[in-house]
């Protein structure tokens, strides 16, 4: 098992993605730890730029090919063997895969499988829908799954029972740390639930309590500029939806914000009552009952949820941290190598 390279599939998507940072940072600490892995990608010399890392890469074309074969005409496959080769890891290595790619996981028999599902809403994004599917958690090649949070780990036990499941805290970069300097700004991420965002801000807009603030979307920025907003935001609003973990408003309460709203269900793990405050989902009236209270009180005396952010970070900095996720990633792969 320790003399196999691990190859660990991403896509070339070079925009800010928790997920995609989470399987650089699994190729991170598998080297550390005395392990030869990659993340393979499918265009050569392609890595994420959007923060700063020195993670080994490598490509693979012809995973990525193996893998969409089934939506593309020959045509197509032709051009892009041309382009981007066909060249495989050599069989027994281990494939690490994202949930995303479902089924078609199953098309890699010769190699050893780990699964790292870091959404488990899309386990089965991929399969035919009321259609009887072959599951690549069901195959015998499969050594185990990785995942984020604990709400994940009920869920694949629950559907699987018999598959080796191991949760890992998610470690946060150094770069979102506590800040004590706050205006009056509501910072939010528009990737997810815009809508409910807009009628949040349509309420907002124009009332008397409300001039003094501004309402900043998180878009488009890289890792040190989102940081940079959430340490300066007194509130931020959590949009999540069905994740696997949550990370945005994780980040924001590093930083010291006072966060409100959605969980998507892993977010109950760390959505505590002494420094935030969650909202029923997709349940808009409550929210802004909750948003308004929390900005007139802010208005009146800022100290009492500044120490609430304050709380909020320590706790999730104590957790959710580079420590803790090494630990976690090196007691998993102990328990995977049990079943090679």
């Amino acid at each position: 098992m320790d003399k196999k390279k691990i190859y660990v599939i991403c896509p070339d998507r070079d925009k800010p993605l928790g997920g995609v940072k989470q399987l650089y940072r699994l190729v991170d600490v598998l080297n550390s730890l005395g392990h030869e892995a990659y993340v393979l990608h499918k265009k050569k010399n392609f890595r994420v730029t959007w923060y700063t890392n020195n993670t080994a890469v490598i490509n693979f074309a012809g995973v990525f090919k193996k893998l969409n074969w089934y939506k593309k005409n020959f045509f197509m496959q032709f051009i892009e063997g041309l382009l981007f080769g066909k060249k495989m890891p050599e069989e027994g290595s281990i494939l690490v895969f994202p949930e995303i790619y479902g089924p078609h996981i199953n098309y890699f028999t010769e190699y050893s499988i780990v699964i790292f599902n870091q959404n488990c809403y899309y386990t089965f994004e991929q399969f035919p829908a009321f259609k009887a599917s072959n599951s690549p958690y069901n195959n015998s090649n499969l050594l185990g799954c990785l995942v984020v949070s604990k709400d994940s780990e009920n869920y694949l036990s629950q559907f699987y029972p018999q598959v080796k499941t191991n949760r890992i805290r998610i470690g946060l970069s150094e770069t979102f740390s506590y800040s004590s300097k706050k205006k009056k700004q509501i910072a939010f991420m528009p990737r997810k639930l815009a809508e409910d965002a807009n009628q949040i801000y349509q309420f907002l807009n124009g009332k008397d309590y409300f001039k003094e603030w501004e309402f900043v979307a998180i878009d488009g920025l890289n890792e040190e500029q989102v940081a940079s907003l959430l340490k300066e935001s007194a509130i931020f609003l959590s949009f999540n939806h069905r994740e696997g973990f949550g990370l945005p408003p994780v980040e924001a309460m590093a930083c010291g914000c006072f966060v409100i709203g959605y969980t998507g269900n892993a977010g109950e793990e760390y959505f505590k009552p002494e420094f935030s405050i969650k909202v029923a989902d997709r349940n808009i009236l409550d929210f802004l009952s909750k948003l308004e209270n929390t900005i007139i009180q802010y208005n009146n005396n800022p100290t009492e949820l500044l120490n609430k952010g304050k709380l909020a970070s320590e706790y999730i900095l104590s957790i959710y941290n580079k420590d803790n996720e090494h630990i976690d990633i090196e007691n998993a792969w102990k328990r995977i190598a049990e079943s090679n």
